[in-house]
């Protein structure tokens, strides 16, 4: 339905006197003799004045207002799970039909169908290859998407399996969610290993457990064995008697290095229908011993504790002190993190340090203000030996890394620090921590790291952290702020920065079977200025001499993803060599490539779910037979459509119709004038 009116910008009374000039000119000049009847001159002269008024229309800028009224229809969101495991009792051709005949008889009940899958709105007909279920994903894509429509009711289609997110059991919805179950509710026999827990990294020479849960629906009381195994054959191997639901665990020796493919398997029994559950792939990256840590100071000091227990939480870091007079080994090992406690003070130990280790200073009282200056350029002019009493404040702007904001509030309970009183000049330093005086937050550093790219090292300005870590500890039982300060700056100052000039990595280790395999690649000239359109070939393989697939790349200053397809599951080392201005630059690595099997795990479906879901949200469970049921209900709801108004406003200088009408009406008017005899 759409209604027209026009809304005038100037006031509309000037047609008037404009319409008399208009007339009384028309009329002087028409009321001259002419070679014509009078009925004509008044014909004339009506064209020329409506042509005339017109153009005096136009200049006034009316709008011409539409006013439109659409009907929107009920939408009713149609979520269907297009994950693999809807294939083991249902066929794709069934369940498409079917999705077709709902579409069309909710159509045909007046209602508007939208057909969503897991990830997005889609159309009919749905592949069902999706490898793994979130249920909770697509009914929020439809809420977002729908969020401004005239939504009336979501009808999830279902087995109810879901392996990942949170359960839709109990989310809170305005809207109906109705639920159609799909699948085979029969509980079978089934021997299946559910989950398999360790950890991703392991140090060599250490000891790790495995974890396996299994889960034995119909075999209770038979007698099994469970083989632990990598690619070289049978590492260990338990007997067991088998109940509903039972943990294993493995101890395995980390002896072996680098990425190591381990297979948890229980043989299945004669009867057993799904045995595809029955192992499990894991993968480990055993990597060499710990990051070493030296903690240097010249006296025992309570801070010693407190810096070593945050370390302690962390199973990265291998930590050794080193203080005269209790230690009576010189340490002689390569560290990659040295802290000097009470630095540059009189008394500091002097030691030779091999190979390149980063440098943490924690200064005191007694610190040296010119050594200090004279190994990091850190300028701090002292009035006298005299220190502020401050409190640490956590500095949005800090760059390198950032601590977890949930408990940056503890700031305010810690004691206060003594650090020196005077101005500073940090050079190109970031601050993590400022100076608070009283209430005043004030430019001067606590903790500063500094970074250039050739060199590293970070400058705690005080000592008596250790009453930090008490304080925090006696508030809230645990001290997550205090180790989260210490482990962040020992691992930002560990990790080496990267000069190569060309690197290619995997956007992850890890991927999972049917993942897209993406690496990042980054050219630099000799002076690390980004270039591109060099020529890079990368090579991809399982086995060392073993068959490679070739793929080859023209590097890019915006595309820096780089994708090669999807693999099968096991792992792959990769070379990448990037030829530019005839210069050669390699890179090489691993990765690894997870069959999660999240579909193949139970064949059951969960209609005790779609129905909780239903219940919880003012909605109705259905079986897949019940689908007149579910139209009819839908049918007999509340839902009704809403009318809209949509209002458009249009100038009237913009229809050229018009132009063509008041051309058309002085032509009419010039062509009988010159046909009758006049000028």
């Amino acid at each position: 339905m759409r209604d027209t009116s026009v809304v005038f910008l100037a006031n509309i009374w000037w047609l008037l006197p404009a319409a008399i000039l208009i007339s009384g000119v028309t009329y002087l000049m028409y009321a001259q003799k002419n070679p014509w009847a009078t009925y004509v001159s008044r014909f004339l002269g009506t064209l020329r004045v409506f042509a005339t008024l017109m153009i005096f229309l136009i200049l006034l800028n009316p709008l011409i207002n539409h006013l439109t009224q659409v009907i929107e229809k009920p939408i009713i969101a149609l979520v269907v799970d297009h994950s693999l495991s809807m294939m083991h009792h249902e066929d794709s051709i069934a369940i498409n039909q079917m999705l077709m005949e709902m579409d069309e008889k909710i159509s045909a009940v007046d209602f508007e169908p939208w057909v969503f899958n897991l990830e997005t709105r889609t159309t009919i007909p749905i592949r069902f290859d999706a490898p793994s279920t979130n249920l909770n994903q697509p009914l929020d894509v439809v809420f977002e998407s729908l969020e401004t429509r005239n939504l009336a009711a979501v009808v999830l289609i279902s087995d109810g399996l879901y392996n990942q997110g949170l359960s839709p059991s109990y989310r809170p919805s305005l809207i109906p969610i109705h639920s159609l179950g799909l699948g085979d509710t029969v509980t079978r026999k089934d021997l299946a290993i559910k989950e398999v827990r360790s950890n991703q990294v392991v140090y060599q020479g250490n000891r790790f457990p495995i974890e396996v849960y299994i889960d034995a629906t119909g075999y209770t009381g038979i007698k099994k064995s469970i083989i632990l195994s990598d690619d070289d054959g049978i590492i260990s191997k338990q007997k067991l008697v088998l109940s509903s639901q039972m943990k294993v665990t493995f101890e395995m020796d980390a002896d072996k290095f680098g990425l190591q493919h381990l297979r948890i398997k229980i043989p299945p029994e004669a009867d057993e229908i799904n045995t595809l559950n029955n192992e499990q792939d894991l993968f480990i990256e055993i990597v060499e011993g710990k990051e070493k840590i030296l903690l240097v100071a010249p006296a025992p000091h309570p801070d010693i504790r407190a810096i070593r227990m945050a370390l302690a939480q962390s199973e990265n870091y291998q930590t050794q002190i080193y203080i005269p007079g209790l230690t009576k080994i010189l340490p002689r090992d390569t560290f990659d993190v040295i802290i000097h406690h009470q630095a540059f003070s009189r008394d500091f130990p002097k030691l030779n340090y091999s190979g390149s280790p980063i440098f943490f200073y924690f200064l005191s009282k007694k610190s040296n203000l010119n050594r200090l200056y004279s190994k990091t350029n850190i300028t701090i002019e002292q009035l006298g030996n005299q220190q502020d009493v401050i409190k640490p404040v956590y500095n949005e702007n800090f760059t390198k890394f950032e601590l977890n904001r949930s408990y940056l509030n503890k700031f305010n309970d810690y004691p206060t620090l003594k650090v020196p009183y005077g101005s500073y000049d940090l050079g190109p330093h970031e601050i993590l921590l400022q100076q608070r005086v009283g209430n005043l937050t004030i430019a001067k550093p606590v903790l500063s790291f500094f970074d250039n790219g050739s060199s590293k090292y970070g400058v705690f300005y005080g000592t008596g952290i250790w009453s930090w870590r008490l304080q925090e500890l006696a508030m809230s039982n645990n001290a997550h702020l205090f180790d989260q300060i210490i482990l962040k700056s020992i691992q930002y100052l560990s990790v080496q920065s990267d000069k190569r000039k060309f690197m290619f990595n995997p956007i992850s280790p890890f991927f999972q079977s049917g993942d897209l395999i993406q690496f990042t690649s980054e050219s630099y000239n000799d002076i690390y200025e980004p270039i591109a359109g060099n020529r890079i070939t990368l090579k991809v393989f399982q086995k060392k001499g073993g068959a490679a697939s070739i793929f080859n790349f023209i590097g890019s200053d915006t595309n820096k993803t780089l994708n090669i397809g999807t693999l099968e599951k096991g792992i792959y080392y990769y070379e990448a060599v990037s030829v530019s201005n005839g210069k050669s630059l390699s890179s090489n690595g691993q990765f690894i490539i997870k069959d999660a099997q999240l579909e193949r795990t139970t064949f059951t479906a969960n209609h005790d779910l779609l129905k909780d879901l239903a219940d919880h949200t003012g909605g109705q469970f259905y079986h897949k037979n019940e689908l007149e049921l579910l139209i009819r209900d839908l049918k007999n709801s509340s839902a009704k459509s809403i009318i809209h108004s949509l209002q458009d406003f249009t100038k009237l200088i913009d229809l050229r119709w018009l132009l063509f009408v008041i051309l058309g009406l002085f032509s009419l008017e010039w062509f009988f004038r010159k046909y009758l005899g006049s000028y």
